[in-house]
């Protein structure tokens, strides 16, 4: 078993890019209470703004598309969202009462990685976390930063953390560590 080539030099390659502009440009601070109310609007926005992705989307919520699933373990894994069948896996995680989403998404983008060429996981911090954003904000989640930037390098794995809720101050609307803007190929 291998990984997906992801090769940084692509239409699929730019499509990463745009969905990283996208995100920066999406407000996540919403009344929201479900991870499944995350993942609708992310891929409204995403349907909203097609004409920026040469890709096509594919949505567990959409009935004339499928989202390819990666049989592991006896188990099928389905990212939330992907951009062709092979180019981009999207995984979101609504970050609320437990933050067992974040080691779930790393482990699941590893999976999605066999059949996909990039992966982004999209990880939406509820309010009852503020603490920890703001911690993370302040580069008190170093450990954490060195993941996904190794994630990102290493990998083709592109990790977001977003707030649900209206940003105090001196905190960042996304936390993205990655290498998205370094370029081109390794």
């Amino acid at each position: 078993m291998g990984f997906q080539v992801g090769p940084r030099r692509s239409n699929i390659w730019d499509d990463v890019k745009a969905i990283d502009k996208i995100i920066n440009d999406t407000s996540f601070a919403k009344t929201h209470k479900k991870e499944r109310d995350f993942e609708t609007l992310f891929s409204t926005t995403l349907e909203a703004r097609k004409n920026e992705i040469k890709g096509k989307l594919h949505s567990q919520g959409d009935k004339n598309t499928s989202v390819r699933s990666v049989s592991m373990f006896g188990k099928r894994h389905r990212p939330d969202l992907t951009i062709n069948e092979d180019g981009i896996a999207i995984e979101i995680k609504f970050l609320s009462n437990r933050l067992d989403g974040l080691k779930q998404a790393i482990g699941q983008s590893i999976i999605y990685r066999v059949r996909y060429r990039f992966v982004i996981n999209l990880l939406v911090v509820d309010e009852k976390n503020k603490d920890v954003y703001a911690k993370a904000c302040n580069d008190e989640e170093k450990d954490l930063e060195d993941i996904c930037l190794e994630l990102s390098k290493d990998m083709n794995i592109f990790t977001y953390l977003v707030p649900a809720f209206s940003v105090d101050r001196g905190m960042k609307k996304v936390l993205a560590w990655n290498d998205i803007e370094k370029g081109e190929e390794k």
